[in-house]
């Protein structure tokens, strides 16, 4: 072995740092919009409300914009959110480098979702985790700047793969392509559905016909803006799944036990704080250790030499 084994487990006291969150700026911006407008408009908002509850004055056509416009901006924040997740689709991934490891896998996670692909594709993640008990020399990359080191069940020091999908940014870009387009139809059929309920005056219940005029014209927006997300999504994945996928194939194919050598970029977790490769770009299965349910390092030690350098160089 290669020094002395890493310790499972937290590695420092303290919480972990989180990653940045942009998106509470961005909900404070918001916010702080939807005020400044409610200041400058707010009076001549109250009084056509006012208006049209006596019976003097048509829904404000504002009102009704404003209510199918939520409905579609709640569905565009969604797909927004996983557009813009750091992983190197839209937005760049956390600083890595690229490495090389082999080991023993010891388990393995199947991540994919029939009904994520069909009902929201602007969703889709990656598609398949292993965990990979690594040969001692590889300990550094365990080890180096981690808050948390994963082990086997029986305590030895493991690096987690991450498998990138191949429809995932092509279906994600669809998806937003899509809920911009389902937008601007969404917010012009909400409020036409709306003003026709509120249309219907209702006589002693006008105030209840008036929220669910607003009602209906968030749900009617959202749910087209909705359905050009999905329909945008599905079009990008089927462009994304154009070509050959070699290490998802191999990934699919992986169970405890396997003996593996892995290339990918090395990063720190940003959540949870433990070393891992995201994303794999290199999967070789070479052979399958026999016997036991967990794996140490001795046993990925014994495995046959890899084609990874013969001493890997000292992670930054």
């Amino acid at each position: 072995m290669n020094g002395t084994a890493p310790r499972c487990g937290a590695q420092m006291p303290g919480d972990i740092p989180g990653s940045f969150d942009w998106w509470l700026f961005g909900a404070i911006a918001g916010a702080a919009a939807g005020l400044a407008w409610v200041y400058g408009n707010g009076v001549p908002l109250v009084n056509g409300i006012i208006a049209w509850l006596s019976g003097s004055g048509p829904l404000i056509p504002g009102i009704g914009i404003a209510a199918s416009a939520a409905g579609a901006a709640a569905i565009l924040i969604l797909v927004g959110y996983y557009l813009f997740k750091a992983d190197g689709c839209i937005v760049p991934k956390p600083k890595s480098e690229p490495v090389c490891i082999s080991g023993i896998v010891e388990d393995t996670a199947d991540l994919s979702s029939t009904a994520v692909d069909i009902l929201a594709p602007f969703a889709i993640g990656p598609p398949t985790i292993f965990d990979v008990v690594v040969k001692s020399m590889y300990w550094p990359l365990v080890t180096n700047s981690a808050y948390w080191v994963l082990c086997s069940a029986a305590g030895a020091a493991m690096l987690r793969c991450v498998v990138k999908s191949a429809t995932s940014c092509a279906a994600r870009i669809g998806a937003a392509v899509g809920a911009v387009a389902g937008a601007i139809a969404g917010i012009a059929l909400g409020y036409l559905a709306g003003a026709a309920i509120a249309s219907l005056g209702c006589g002693p219940f006008a105030f209840l016909c008036f929220l669910l005029a607003l009602l209906v014209a968030a749900i009617v927006a959202a749910l087209i803006t909705y359905g050009g997300a999905v329909a945008g999504g599905l079009v990008g994945e089927a462009i994304g799944s154009i070509g050959d996928d070699s290490v998802g194939d191999t990934a699919k194919s992986l169970r405890p036990g396997a003996m593996v050598t892995v290339r990918g970029d090395w990063i720190r977790d940003p959540d949870v704080g433990y070393n891992e490769l995201f994303y794999v770009t290199s999967l070789n299965r070479t052979g399958d250790f026999p016997g036991n349910p967990s794996y140490t390092t001795q046993d990925a030690d014994s495995t046959p030499q890899d084609d990874c350098p013969a001493v890997p160089p000292p992670p930054s």
